[in-house]
């Protein structure tokens, strides 16, 4: 590997390349301070070029900030990350949530929130038929439900 680091003339600048270089070893796993050291600088500055011309890090929203941002109660958060249908990370004791996931939290909803028996959205408060599968459940408590190619329901003994 090239120990040589490329500053351009003014105000000591460093080069695409190099940053690029920086960022390709860093992603290998390297540390700040191995870095340095291949390039001849302290880990600190290192770090400061990593910061400037680096990828920005992602962004990590905590459970409360994501709950207000889309509108929802906090527990329907609590009880979607207890049923694991969405994964926060929990670095220090607190759940985050990265902006991709925050994305797509509604689709994954909507995917819970299925019927059971037919696969139509079903309203809040049911647990997990919508109301024309569960009025029709009440009605025949003791039959077997086939859904057929045209997505009706049919029962059979």
């Amino acid at each position: 590997m090239q120990k040589a680091v490329e500053y351009t003339g003014v105000n000591n600048r460093v080069s695409p390349a190099t940053v690029e270089l920086l960022i390709r070893e860093r992603n290998k796993g390297k540390s700040l301070r191995q870095l340095g050291q291949i390039f001849g600088r302290s880990h600190e500055r290192v770090r400061q070029i990593l910061a400037k011309y680096g990828p920005s890090p992602e962004t990590l929203l905590n459970e409360t900030r994501v709950a207000a941002k889309l509108g929802y109660p906090l527990g329907w958060l609590i009880r979607l990350r207890k049923e694991g249908i969405i994964t926060p990370i929990r670095p220090a004791g607190f759940w985050l949530y990265s902006e991709e996931q925050v994305r797509q939290i509604p689709s994954l909803i909507a995917e819970a929130r299925k019927c059971q028996q037919c696969g139509k959205p079903r309203p809040p408060g049911s647990q997990r038929f919508c109301r024309e599968c569960s009025q029709y459940r009440k009605k025949h408590p003791y039959e077997t439900y086939v859904q057929n190619e045209k997505g009706n329901v049919s029962d059979f003994l």
